[in-house]
């Protein structure tokens, strides 16, 4: 962590650019934390909160660093409520960063980072169906953002519809998808908005 403040300060800036760390083990560090504006993408600082990985990211890393990684970007959740996107380095600057195991993963959705026998499948059916009786009360239609588009987003992909990157945004293109989904499945309104049924056999059918 002193490598990367020093190397910051020597570009003359204020201290370390990022607002949190994760190492090769999955230990997160403190860089400037939530309440402070952070360095690490131009044209973005001020609307952003940086994660950095300090090791290889151009390979897989340990469960430990992805299951760290997604427990930042929850407790941002928390924090600043759920309709955050997310995005990496490269995508909002000339960058190869964070690599490209990595990259993929965020992109991809940051699917769970443990052996599939040491899962909780009950929990997460449950998890599921609670969440489809939210969708039911709000279902998510274009200009939603958060974890239940990135989810929604994630799961298109994963059955064969494109819907591009999984930043939590949902946009032109995850309608299209989810039209595309409504059409195959021969009994949902094809209207690209999520409702209870377009949600229970996206995921629980």
């Amino acid at each position: 962590m002193k490598a990367f403040e020093r190397h910051h300060l020597a570009k003359g800036w204020d201290g370390i650019a990022y607002n949190w760390l994760v190492d090769e083990t999955g230990t997160v560090f403190e860089g400037r934390g939530w309440e402070a504006r952070g360095g690490a993408t131009k044209g973005w600082n001020s609307k952003s909160m940086s994660i950095c990985y300090t090791g290889w990211g151009y390979k897989q890393p340990h469960a430990n660093v992805l299951e760290s990684i997604q427990t930042v970007v929850q407790e941002a959740e928390r924090w600043f409520g759920r309709g955050l996107w997310v995005e990496t380095h490269r995508r909002k600057s000339s960058t190869t960063c964070p690599g490209d195991w990595l990259g993929d993963w965020v992109e991809g959705g940051m699917a769970a980072a443990k052996e599939p026998s040491a899962v909780d499948w009950d929990a997460i059916i449950q998890y599921f169906r609670d969440l489809r009786k939210q969708v039911d009360e709000a279902p998510i239609k274009r200009g939603a953002r958060g974890l239940p588009v990135r989810l929604v987003q994630s799961r298109l992909n994963d059955r064969g519809f494109d819907a591009g990157v999984v930043d939590g945004i949902f946009g032109r293109r995850t309608k299209a998808a989810v039209v595309k989904f409504q059409e195959s499945q021969g009994f949902l309104k094809a209207n690209g908005v999520v409702n209870g049924n377009t949600f229970g056999a996206l995921f629980l059918q």
